[in-house]
């Protein structure tokens, strides 16, 4: 039984022993963590505390010698034990081009030699790496709010403790904004978030140390400042969407009553994200307008009386700064808003008329503002001769179709959009022959019954939008008068908009005199 207890203690005895496998720690001065790689300026020694994760009384370091590795340059103080720690020390050095110096040190652990086990040793190794740098700038980059007129950036090196360093500004795409104040003090000049939509602004700056004669030691470092934003901006563009607009306002009709909705107000904030800070919308004693809902604009009574109201809305931040703007409602005639409805200048029913080989361009409106236009319908031989660009429907010029059923017609349907309102309208562009090649016909026709002016041929063209009648005051046959109404039909158009504007007419007139010998009239559709 004695046996069996003995053997089990020296069991017990030899696990307790192989318990003790330990590792290295290698620490700065002012840090708590444990690493292998270090580094420190030139001409800076390194000293690094060595310790064990294990703690004991009978631990001991000393530096492995290897002809591969720096041991040379290293020093190793201690007394022992966990309780004094041992310093490894690089000694001053100059810089090896980044290459850091190595050295191997062990770590032997003892335990106490007992009747059942000799003196048992225990050891572990670690690889220090401590890399000599030369010149470095350590100042990092920095933020500060817009606008923030003290913002200064204190410049450092590695090796501000022992040498006397000078800084400057040599280049960055910013460098107008940036300064030097003092010898190691940067001033950034202020600057707006809003003023670009880069935030961040760059100089690149130098430090110098001087080694005697022309030499020197130089590092270069690029520093960013980065402005935040601030919620300094109140909101601005106040407007009112989805609203009636008739000539340029926002219209009101005059049957509509109280609580009509007239449109939504919004406004901008660049400082404001509306998404999680609304913003809030007031009218200050109207008598005729309220805002419900956070943001709509309605009627608080019954307008009748065509004419203009004013009001002023004020829209507030979350930081409760605020703009205001007067509107403007103009109450019309319920007549004027109506659906809505698509037009062209000079022509409501949409049937146009062209010379063959000639392109026509019809200008879209509509009853309403903000609307936009699109080609919606026709027959694919009927869109390919219209093209659309903004408000203006051009047809590209074409001949007569050729053969017996000739479709001389073209058709194409335009939508017109606004918010969640349409409307379409089909356009008929028919082309003409307006080169009248019989002369001959009615030849004498008209001629010197009831003798003098007046008694000449007559005849009626459509061109366009207009309706023209040639009638001779002389002697004339009617194929003259034809002839000539053909060459006046080709340049209608023209001199409709002419004699329009000199005679200030705006519906049907007529001009004689177009022609020596034939009066002419138009009549405007």
């Amino acid at each position: 039984m004695k046996i069996i207890k003995l053997f089990v203690i020296h069991m017990l005895l030899l696990s307790s022993f192989q318990t003790l496998a330990f590792s290295i720690t290698a620490k700065e001065d002012n840090s708590s963590m444990s690493k292998d790689n270090f580094s420190t300026p030139e001409g800076i020694a390194k000293v690094i505390h060595l310790q064990s994760d294990k703690s004991s009384s009978l631990l001991e370091f000393a530096i492995v010698h290897d002809d591969a590795l720096d041991s040379e340059k290293f020093i190793l103080a201690g007394d022992g034990g966990n309780l004094i720690p041992y310093t490894l020390t690089l000694k001053a050095t100059a810089s090896a081009q980044n290459k850091p110096y190595q050295v191997k040190v062990r770590a032997t652990l003892t335990t106490f030699k007992t009747l059942l086990q000799d003196e048992f040793f225990e050891t572990a190794d670690k690889i220090i790496n401590v890399t000599v740098e030369g010149l470095r700038i350590t100042t990092a980059d920095v933020s500060v709010p817009e606008n923030d007129q003290t913002m200064f950036i204190r410049l450092t090196t590695n090796k501000d403790a022992i040498k006397d360093v000078t800084f400057s500004i040599i280049g960055g795409d910013d460098r107008d904004k940036f300064a030097f104040i003092s010898g190691n003090e940067l001033h950034f000049e202020h600057a707006d978030f809003e003023a670009r939509e880069d935030h961040t602004y760059s100089v690149e700056v130098a430090a110098r140390i001087e080694k005697g004669g022309d030499e020197a030691e130089v590092a270069t470092k690029t520093i960013t400042v980065t402005v935040t934003d601030l919620d300094d901006e109140a909101p601005t563009n106040i407007r009112i969407e989805g609203a009636r607009v008739v000539d340029g306002q926002v219209a009101l009709a005059n049957n509509e009553g109280d609580d009509f909705v007239i449109g939504t107000l919004s406004a901008t904030d660049p400082d404001t994200d509306t998404t999680t800070n609304a913003l809030t919308f007031t009218i200050d004693n109207s008598p005729d307008f309220e805002i419900v809902n956070g943001n709509e604009l309605k009627t608080k009574r019954s307008i009748t009386a065509i004419g203009d109201i004013d009001f002023t809305v004020t829209v507030r931040n979350h930081v409760n700064q605020s703009t205001d703007k007067t509107f403007t409602i103009k109450v019309v005639d319920e007549k004027k808003i109506g659906a809505l409805e698509i037009a062209s200048t000079g022509n409501v029913t949409g049937n146009v008329s062209v010379s063959k080989n000639k392109q026509e361009e019809i200008h879209l409106t509509a009853n309403k503002e903000g609307v936009n236009f699109s080609i919606t319908g026709g027959t694919e031989r009927d869109k390919a001769r219209f093209t659309l660009s903004g408000t203006v429907l051009t047809f590209k010029a074409t001949d007569l179709e050729e053969g017996e059923g000739g479709n001389n017609t073209y058709r194409v349907e335009i939508t017109a959009t606004r918010g969640s309102e349409t409307a379409k309208k089909t356009f008929a562009v028919t082309v003409q022959n307006t080169e009248d090649e019989d002369e001959g016909e009615g030849e004498g026709e008209g001629e010197g019954e009831g003798g003098g002016e007046g008694e000449g041929g007559e005849d009626t063209v459509k061109a366009g939008n207009a309706e023209v009648t040639a009638q001779a005051v002389r002697k004339e046959s009617k194929s003259a008068s034809k002839l000539l109404l053909s060459k006046v039909g080709k340049t209608l158009m023209g001199r409709l908009s002419y004699i329009r504007h000199k005679n200030k007419q705006e519906s049907s007139f007529s001009a004689n005199g177009f022609v020596n010998g034939i009066q002419v009239s138009f009549a405007d559709s």
